[in-house]
């Protein structure tokens, strides 16, 4: 198990919970909820839409849009961090 990787999915799994907390704390402001929910999946819906596939994810509800971005990039963050561990253990 990768240190470094399970620290970074942590920290997003945390700013995630935090955007929802400050999401769902914000009754009746729907713009607010709406900026802190997409928050954390900014990066990765720019890129969708860089590729031109928005328009297929236009009506994907937001639990959809975390399992679909978010579950995945999750997964890249273990990646990365087991990568740098690796690298980290040649060394010594």
């Amino acid at each position: 198990m990768s240190r470094i990787g399970k620290m970074l999915c942590i920290i997003y799994a945390l700013f995630m919970i935090a955007c929802f907390a400050i999401a769902y704390s914000a009754e009746g402001d729907f713009k607010g909820q709406y900026v802190f929910l997409q928050l954390p999946l900014a990066l990765q819906m720019a890129g969708i839409d860089a590729m031109g596939l928005s328009s297929e994810l236009q009506n994907l509800s937001w639990i959809g849009a975390y399992a679909l971005l978010g579950l995945p990039t999750l997964m890249i963050l273990y990646f990365v961090g087991w990568m740098i561990d690796g690298r980290s253990s040649k060394k010594i």
